[in-house]
């Protein structure tokens, strides 16, 4: 004959928790999965993803100190991070979901497929009218340039993937709390198990993070591979001087596009821009606003070719985010002529198909050397430099020459960009390149040592370089190559015989084409790197 076993408060206690964190981890592995979809409409519509949105967010909401700790240490590797974060993030949000779920299927009867659905639809309406809004800047502060267009198609995928899965990883019986369930569906005490057990749950949460993790990197392997422009030796340049003898060892000094440095403020993904469906608007202050196709755009005016230097903001003293191409482009004047610039315009302000947006003074813009570039070293642009357009201007970093270019608008004062909008990271607005110099490589050559780098200054050009081995007592001077064009960088060698074998340290300077000594005070951000770049010999007999 049977009986009824009261229960203990403990035991009670410990079937809800366990019951919850059943919750929690079927969540997880439902959000994996619906991450996933989210993942694969992206790559299929070029939409982009709410943990794209969620990882800029995050970004914007550290504080500048952080900010600049993180960037100065981690470098490229920050991006990653903060995205592998926002994905962390989303995953404990849709786990706390399975949570409420598991609590809730606890106390009624809920049939498949139907609970799933319901789930689907309160995820839905929550990530639509709730979340995403938050997020975009209705109550955070400025609005995200990472814009998830037409968001109820993709959300409304990822939520009954969510929705589904979940209502399958959690089966519950309101008879008795798991009376009516088989025994396996119980552990020792007589707790509730869904059909999944923690384990099960966990190696599939586990392998979704994978998948998700490796998805997330297919479209950016390769530019992560080919982000370091300088490091592989390669001989002379194409176009090196024949009266400048270059190390072995020394890149080229022009940079093939599959070596140049690509930096974005977007990860994992990159515009993938359709050229045959791409317009540039002009608009604003102008006469007659225009748009043209890339054709049009093509055949809009006369083209021009130069080689120069494209150097990033957060290159650090030494870095290798810079490098030396040739490029073809219209004259950005030449553009603005078609559309008839207004007197009152001051200021010229750029949009890209990613949201990135910066401004310049009008005078700038009208500058014979800007221009706007659609082909790189003989071909057209490439995708993750920009294509089909992109800007190109003298003498200023990598964060006023937007990639992707969509508009142009002439405007009566200055926009604050991208960066300078997130107001605590302070920027530098005009962002001038600073004189700057850099080891390559070093070789032996019988008592002395044969030393090989680059300087550069924009439009300043380089006087000279120096280099010192006695911690900056004494300069000694090196060989500097003609540059190839104004706002190219010029290559230095140097020969130095050491007084006696042992550990030395060498540090380089450049001087600029105005005088000008490269700072020396070590300085990372807001607006360039300030410092001399210093290198350790050990010379043995």
């Amino acid at each position: 004959m049977g009986h009824n076993r009261t229960i203990s408060p403990n035991e009670t206690m410990s079937r809800r928790a366990g019951h919850w964190a059943r919750g929690f981890w079927a969540g997880v592995a439902a959000g994996a999965a619906a991450t996933l979809a989210l993942f694969a409409y992206r790559v299929a519509a070029g939409t982009p993803t709410l943990v794209e949105a969620l990882s800029e967010r995050m970004v914007r909401l550290l504080p500048y100190p952080v900010f600049a700790l993180i960037l100065a240490n981690l470098g490229e590797l920050a991006k990653p991070l903060g995205f592998l974060a926002a994905v962390a993030t989303s995953l404990i949000g849709f786990g706390v979901g399975g949570m409420l779920y598991a609590r809730a299927a606890e106390k009624r009867r809920w049939r498949r497929p139907r609970s799933g659905l319901i789930v689907a639809a309160v995820t839905w309406a929550f990530l639509t009218y709730v979340f995403l809004p938050v997020i975009d800047g209705a109550m955070l502060g400025v609005p995200l340039a990472t814009v998830v267009s037409a968001p109820a198609l993709p959300i409304a995928v990822g939520s009954v993937v969510y929705g589904l899965l979940l209502a399958a990883g959690i089966r519950n019986d309101r008879r008795g709390h798991g009376a009516g369930l088989p025994a396996a569906a119980r552990n020792g005490s007589g707790a509730i198990q869904g059909v999944m057990s923690r384990r099960a749950l966990i190696r599939r949460s586990a392998l979704s993070l994978l998948v998700a993790a490796a998805a997330s990197r297919l479209g950016t392997w390769s530019d992560a591979v080919n982000s370091r422009v300088m490091t592989v030796a390669s001989g002379a340049g194409a176009a090196a001087s024949t009266v400048f003898r270059l190390i072995a060892g020394m890149p080229p000094e022009v940079t093939p596009n599959g070596r140049f440095y690509q930096v974005s403020k977007n990860y994992p993904f990159d515009p993938s821009v359709d050229v045959g469906r791409w317009s540039l608007e002009i608009k604003g202050l102008v006469a007659t606003p225009r748009t043209f196709s890339y054709a049009e755009f093509v055949r809009s005016a006369p083209s021009v070719e130069r080689y120069q230097t494209l150097e990033c903001i957060s290159n650090e003293v030494g870095g290798d985010l810079i490098g030396n191409a040739r490029w073809k482009g219209v004259r950005v004047r030449d553009i603005l002529t078609l559309a008839g610039i207004r007197p009152e315009a001051a200021a010229i302000v750029w949009g890209s198909a990613d949201g990135y947006f910066e401004s310049v003074p009008v005078e700038v813009a009208l500058d014979p050397g800007s221009l706007l570039a659609y082909a790189m070293n003989g071909a057209p642009l490439p995708m993750k430099h920009g294509a089909p357009v992109r800007v190109l201007l003298p003498n200023r970093y990598g964060t006023k020459q937007p990639k992707w270019l969509t508009s142009i608008q002439a405007a009566n004062s200055e926009v604050t960009g991208y960066w300078e909008h997130w107001q605590r990271a302070r920027f530098g607005t005009q962002a001038i390149v600073k004189t700057t110099s850099a080891f390559i490589v070093t070789a032996r050559d019988g008592d002395a040592v044969r030393l090989g780098g680059w300087a550069f200054a924009g439009s300043r050009g380089i006087s000279r370089v120096e280099l010192s081995a006695d911690g900056g007592t004494t300069w000694f001077p090196a060989t500097v190559k003609d540059a190839l064009a104004v706002n190219a960088w010029q290559f230095w060698s140097a020969a130095w015989a050491p007084p006696s074998p042992g550990d030395y340290s060498l540090k380089v300077r450049a001087v600029d084409g105005s005088g000008g000594i490269q700072p020396g005070t070590w300085r990372r951000l807001p607006d360039g790197a300030e410092g001399y770049h210093e290198i350790r010999i050990h010379f043995h007999a």
